[in-house]
């Protein structure tokens, strides 16, 4: 009797030993569980390194320690908002790792190792992808395009590139044709960077049988359009330098001026707008006036080349940083509309001179922004041999998606 009991209290002995290891098992393992916390978030206005970690509970000593060392590569009171930010603390709330992503690219990084915190800069890989369109034009290019799945932001780039061929307003016809292939650049997340370019694309008028095709050529590193032949698509000058809402007065050698009310040469073209309507640059060039000129009032002259020079007149004000000897880009901002000098009302008085003389802006065969060299027209066709590729994929399946080879 003795012996049994004896054995009983040995037996639960044994089980009271072997539920402790397996409680005390079972406890390490949730503690394991539970070791760390991992978060993310957007910066908002008045954001600081302290406001985030505050925002976790991480102690103040402990977070200047780790701003401190994150300082070595980034400058921490430079945070501005809509930066993406990483996290990661402990279960007793201390910082084991922040990352913050000024761009999608790049991550400045903190890591809290045995020895301290040791601060890194990371350069996300990033991916290439190539994405193609098409589809049938049912009322208009945007509308059409935009139930294609095609992002707004190349739907204007579209049509501006085939701005000097077609005009989108007045000419597209239901059952029209269009095909765009562009590019989108992602981190290894999938994270979109920039929607990139527009590598190719073609517009086919179903009732004419004609077809205007676009293909992307860069040269010192950017990117122009050229036809299959090598012509470019672009011109050197706008079609015109803002948008207006009628034209006032027209080129003319014989014009009653409506306030000097007597007959004389009006070598311009009157481009009525609302005062304050932003007027571009037509072209690339130096701005050589910038000044009060009699019955013009405020104007801006632009020397484009050794042909072409461009005057504005009848400003109210000039744009920021116009002065004389400045050099200035196509559709660059050059002031806005007024009323000053001899003028009844806002508009802009805009000329332009082939050398040296006055010429009807609207009846100027516009010169070609770009031409190909020999070099440049062997390596075009490499990249036009790839275009094609694309048409074939879209004629076949309609869209299609694929990885970038460089």
């Amino acid at each position: 009797m003795q012996a049994n009991l004896k054995n009983l209290v040995l037996d639960l002995r044994t089980i009271f030993i072997f539920f402790s290891f397996v409680l005390i098992f079972s406890c390490a393992k949730k503690t394991s569980e539970k070791k760390e916390y991992k978060y993310e978030g957007i910066t908002k206005p008045g954001d600081t390194i302290y406001s985030i970690f505050k925002k976790y509970k991480i102690a103040w000593k402990e977070g200047a320690v780790a701003n401190k060392e994150l300082k070595k590569i980034f400058k921490t009171s430079d945070i501005r908002t809509g930066y993406f930010y990483e996290i990661t603390i402990s279960t007793d709330l201390h910082l084991l790792n922040f990352s913050i992503s000024p761009s999608p690219e790049i991550k400045y990084s903190i890591i809290k190792t045995t020895s301290g915190f040791v601060a890194k800069k990371i350069k996300l890989k990033l991916i290439k992808k190539i994405f193609g369109k098409s589809g049938t034009i049912n009322d208009n290019l945007y509308n059409s395009m935009v139930k294609a799945g095609i992002d707004p932001y190349f739907i204007m780039n579209y049509a501006e590139i085939f701005e000097s061929r077609i005009d989108f307003l007045t000419e597209p016809r239901k059952g029209d044709r269009f095909f765009i292939v562009y590019e989108k650049i992602f981190t290894e997340k999938g994270q979109e960077v920039t929607k990139g370019k527009i590598l190719a694309g073609k517009y086919v008028f179903s009732r004419r049988k004609k077809e205007y095709i676009a293909f992307a050529f860069p040269i010192n590193r950017t990117t122009y359009y050229f036809d299959p032949k090598g012509s470019s698509l672009s011109t050197q000058f706008l079609k015109a330098p803002l948008h207006y809402r009628r034209i006032s007065s027209y080129f003319s050698y014989r014009r009653f001026h409506p306030i000097l009310r007597y007959v004389r040469p009006h070598f311009g073209i009157d481009y009525a707008a609302p005062r304050g309507t932003p007027i571009s640059s037509i072209g690339d060039g130096k701005v050589i006036f910038v000044g009060r000129n009699g019955g013009f009032g405020k104007q801006v002259k632009i020397k484009h080349n050794s042909i072409y020079e461009s005057w504005y007149g009848h400003l109210s004000r000039y744009a920021k940083g116009i002065r004389r000897g400045v050099y200035v880009k196509k559709g660059q901002v050059i002031g806005y509309v007024g009323a000053t000098g001899l003028a009844t009302g806002p508009h802009l008085d805009f000329r332009i001179k082939k050398r040296g003389k006055f010429v009807n802006f609207l009846k100027l065969k516009l010169p070609p922004a770009k031409k190909l060299n020999k070099k440049q027209m062997e390596e075009f066709k490499k990249f036009k041999k790839n275009y094609y590729r694309y048409f074939a994929l879209l004629q076949m399946y309609g869209k299609f998606e694929e990885n970038a080879s460089d």
